[in-house]
């Protein structure tokens, strides 16, 4: 099983994509920040595929967090949002795609 953070497309950039060293330096440099993950399932649903496929899904709840105060927790799955945040904004390539 996996949680899809960041589509690729392909490591080729000549074909739209990243490399897959690049990412790895991302990540060994210490520019993308990957905390403990604890994650919780929000939903489970069919997808649009025919016949469909069950998905599970690991929303951030609340959708918007409360900053202002600061005794307020985390909202449930805030390290998968952190992570996708990241890299979107580090990676700029044609075939990047975020779900």
């Amino acid at each position: 099983s996996h949680v899809e953070i960041m589509r690729i497309g392909t490591y080729r950039k000549e074909w739209g994509g990243v490399s897959q060293e690049d990412i790895i330096d991302a990540i060994e440099s210490g520019k993308i920040l990957i905390p403990q993950i604890e994650v919780i399932p929000t939903a489970v649903i069919p997808n649009a595929d025919l016949p469909p496929e069950l998905e599970i899904r690991f929303d951030m709840d609340p959708s918007v967090a409360d900053f202002g105060n600061q005794n307020e927790p985390l909202p449930v799955n805030w390290a998968l949002r952190f992570i996708h945040n990241q890299l979107f904004k580090h990676f700029e390539f044609p075939s990047r795609f975020c779900p």
